[in-house]
């Protein structure tokens, strides 16, 4: 079962890049996001939506290795499709394409996001369609060329409609990261600008004697707490991290 986390934009920002409130709810929409940078996971394309995206693009939903993170509810008509039915009828699920991230676990992720996008919403596995369904795009890009096949991608939605869930565990801690010490504040600083570009964190640099480490701002629960870390450890910016209750 993937793990379920909830981003959702603000009702101000969400009137900005939608329809309003009047999704039909009739299609499940899978797309990829097309962005193999690394670093760009479900949490960075979230970010991304929060902050205000400087696309006239939205989605419901986008989902990675780790997680699937919501950033609209469904009664939003989010613009993602390229048609105005599609984009009125349908519910978007972003699949994450980053290098350093794995593609075929995102897409298991993504098979049993939507199985349980389709129990909640009562939506038939004939009406989980590519995004190319409503446009034309070549989206979703690796399935359309047979990475894993759109066929195969279906069966993985049956197989996971098929399975229990299981009881999502609830954990409301804050937490920080914090890295170990680096004796150049110019250093400390580059890390930080990375966080904020790059994952669009909150960082800032602390001074601790004669050296400097940088932290985060919070992270609700503990795996969203080591997803930050292991992200800050494949991007080479630190070599020791601490995970902090906030």
């Amino acid at each position: 079962m993937v793990l379920i986390r909830k981003k959702l934009v603000t009702v101000a920002q969400a009137t900005k890049v939608t329809n309003g409130k009047n999704n039909a709810k009739k299609f499940i929409v899978v797309h990829e996001t097309d962005n193999t940078n690394a670093g760009a996971d479900a949490d960075a394309h979230a970010r991304l939506q929060i902050n205000g995206n400087s696309r006239d693009a939205s989605w419901h939903w986008q989902v990675d290795e780790n997680e699937a993170v919501q950033s609209f509810e469904h009664f939003w008509a989010c613009w993602a499709a390229g048609t105005f039915t599609g984009n009125n009828q349908g519910i978007h699920v972003e699949i994450c394409v980053n290098r350093d991230g794995d593609f075929n676990k995102a897409l298991q992720n993504a098979a049993s996001l939507v199985a349980k996008i389709m129990k909640e919403e009562n939506i038939p596995i004939s009406k989980v369609v590519q995004h190319n369904y409503f446009s034309g795009k070549n989206c979703p890009r690796n399935i359309r060329a047979g990475k894993v096949s759109w066929s195969t991608f279906l069966q993985m939605v049956s197989n996971a409609n098929s399975v229990q869930p299981e009881k999502p565990i609830t954990d409301s801690k804050k937490y920080r990261i914090q890295t170990g010490t680096y004796s150049d504040r110019k250093v400390a600083e580059s890390v930080v600008d990375v966080l904020k570009t790059r994952f669009g964190w909150i960082a800032y640099v602390e001074q601790d004697r004669n050296n400097f480490r940088v932290k985060t701002g919070t992270f609700a629960g503990i795996a969203a707490a080591q997803n930050a870390v292991n992200k800050i450890k494949t991007a080479r910016l630190a070599q020791v991290t601490y995970i902090l209750e906030a």
